[in-house]
């Protein structure tokens, strides 16, 4: 990889893991404010209304291919050390590298705190496939110890495929 393309991959690595840092210490702050339940219930909601949100800037017609696409396209697969596949029931991602992660490890996060808020991240992505009527599972994370993120996205919801 040439010099210039890892130095913008290190910049959005860096902006990524100052929003992580953010989201800590307000979850932190709150945390000592309020019952931890009410902050955690708070968090997921707000972070999973920001992935509806960013669905209403996704291409139509949207697909479980057009996920990973855009990924790419975006060059999110950079950022996350990304590889995906589609397939013929969806799609798949495999995430290597977290920013958010490492933010989180950086600044002395339990593990407990990071499985937490890796968690509570993904449900920007739980939001924006439900706002576009695709099933997502995310059966590995980093956060919570895994080698990788493992995102499948489907192209029914999970729940119908039982």
């Amino acid at each position: 990889m040439d010099r210039e393309k890892q130095e913008m991959i290190d910049k959005v690595r860096a902006a990524v893991k100052d929003r992580a840092t953010w989201f800590a210490l307000l979850y932190r702050t709150f945390k000592a404010a309020l019952p931890e339940e009410d902050v955690e219930r708070l968090a997921r909601k707000a972070i999973y209304e920001f992935g509806r949100l960013k669905a209403k800037k996704d291409p139509e017609p949207f697909s479980a291919a057009s996920w990973v696409e855009r990924h790419v396209e975006k060059g999110s697969n950079l950022i996350f050390d990304s590889e995906v596949a589609v397939h013929e029931e969806g799609a798949s991602q495999t995430m290597k590298y977290c920013p958010l992660v490492e933010a989180w490890k950086e600044m002395g996060c339990t593990e407990a705190e990071i499985d937490l808020f890796c968690d509570i991240a993904m449900e920007g992505d739980r939001g924006r496939a439900d706002a576009h009527g695709v099933g997502m599972e995310l059966n590995e994370r980093i956060g919570k110890g895994d080698p990788c993120c493992k995102l499948l996205v489907f192209h029914k919801p999970s729940q119908e495929k039982k």
